[in-house]
């Protein structure tokens, strides 16, 4: 019994052994044969309640198995879906990165043409800044003029006021000396009346009564002078009081007219100051604004020498302050000032070439050429003129009958130019009241 339970045993043994070497990742399974061994061993081997555990194991065992095997499926798929999403993460990306060079390159290019524009923006505003600068240079020299000027004026009135104090006190002196001297006089006259008197009257006493009806009419005669004295000395002072009186008037009316000259002084500065905050207003508005007017309009094809109306186009390089109006050919000026055109044709072959710049329906200028066979077949002609317009005039290039011009859409030989020289003083005017408005 032992020995046939140890060979059915080792028999088992090895084929359990055999089946373990095909490796870690592969599901075992045990074939009929095997599990009938097994059992056969077991039943051989190990008491009933033994094999009712062994049971129990291999089933817990099989569990394990199915779940081990439904876990690997599950990562396999899941491996398969993370792999398939990595590829179209990258394919993404790939797509990204592509957008994102595009990206790089416009950014490159917008960056380069916005570095022109802000160099040639730079340019423009460092010329003006240095002509404002010089502009307001010269503004601050002549106010620093006007105020060495008004300082200086200033200056003589205050001497001249200064003189005036000083003689008027020089003669109120001499005048409380005058009073002075004429107070001492009388004093000394009514002392000497006195003392007269007093000898008098003792030489009345000593005479006798009869000198008194003499004495009475030197006394009377004494009041009479003294009256007429206090009446001297009263018409005296009236007159000193009226002298000073004068002469406060006069220093008072001196004050009063260096203070309207100083008002006048004063209103004038305030005038040249709201002068001065104009005139910056204007050079500000100038700043902000742009009196260039031009355009340059070119034809892409043929004219077949209809004739007898206004040249069209087909194109411009530049219309700044948009005047040119290309379906009608008119240009409507929108600044008036000095302006300079230029009209450029190539003549068709062996045809004539009549046209004229007009200005409000009159001829201005003229272009002709006439072509010979026994010369050439083509030729270049232009005309170049500069004449005074005004806001509104109309100027148009004008085919007479007969024109045939050569033009192609690689090759534009006819080119109508017109460009603003000058603005006019009716536009800077027009601009300096706008500005002062503001």
């Amino acid at each position: 019994m032992t020995c046939a339970g140890g060979s059915a045993y080792a028999a088992w043994e090895a084929g359990h052994a055999g089946s373990s070497d095909r490796g870690s990742t592969e599901t075992w399974v045990e074939d009929e044969e095997a599990v009938q061994l097994r059992r056969s061993v077991e039943t051989q081997l190990f008491p009933s309640w033994h094999r009712i555990t062994t049971d129990k194991m291999e089933a817990n065992l099989a569990a394990t198995f199915d779940a081990g095997n439904s876990f690997n499926s599950k990562l396999k798929d899941t491996l398969e879906g993370l792999l398939g999403a990595n590829n179209e993460r990258k394919a993404e990306i790939d797509a990204l990165r592509g957008d994102h060079d595009q990206l790089k390159k416009d950014h490159d290019a917008l960056e380069n043409t916005t570095t022109r524009e802000n160099d040639l923006r730079k340019n423009e505003v460092k010329s003006l800044e240095e002509r404002t600068a010089k502009d307001n240079q010269s503004r601050i020299t002549d106010i620093a003029k006007l105020d060495g000027k008004l300082d200086s004026e200033n200056n003589a009135r205050k001497e001249e006021i200064k003189a005036l104090d000083g003689w008027a006190k020089g003669e109120n002196d001499a005048r409380k000396t005058e009073i002075a001297n004429i107070k001492n006089f009388a004093e000394t006259e009514n002392d000497a009346r006195k003392t007269a008197i007093a000898n008098l009257d003792n030489f009345a006493k000593s005479e006798n009564d009869g000198r008194k009806a003499d004495i009475a009419a030197l006394g009377a005669r004494a009041d009479a002078e003294a009256a007429a004295r206090d009446g001297e000395d009263k018409a005296l002072s009236e007159r000193i009081s009226k002298e000073v009186s004068d002469r406060e008037a006069a220093v008072a009316e001196q004050q009063a007219r260096g203070d309207s000259q100083n008002e006048e002084r004063i209103g004038d500065i305030d005038a040249l100051k709201t002068k001065m905050m104009q005139e910056n207003a204007f050079l500000k508005s100038l700043s902000g604004k742009t009196l260039g007017v031009y355009f340059n309009a070119y034809r892409t094809k043929a004219y077949d020498g209809g004739g007898e109306e206004n040249l069209t186009f087909q194109g411009t390089y530049c219309n700044v302050g948009g005047g040119l109006d290309t379906d009608t050919g008119i240009f409507t000026c929108p600044t008036g000032g000095t302006y300079m055109f230029q009209f450029h044709i190539a003549t068709h072959d062996n045809k004539k070439a009549l046209l004229s710049i007009r200005k409000n329906g009159e001829e201005i200028a003229s272009i002709f050429d006439q072509n010979h066979k026994d010369n050439h077949k083509n030729s270049m002609a232009g005309q170049n003129i500069i004449m005074d317009v005004k806001r509104g005039d109309e100027i148009v290039v004008y085919a007479y009958t007969g024109t045939w011009l050569a033009d192609f859409p690689m090759n534009h030989y006819t080119h109508w130019v017109g460009l603003l020289l000058k603005p006019s003083e009716e536009e800077i005017e027009a601009l300096r009241k706008t500005s002062e408005e503001l």
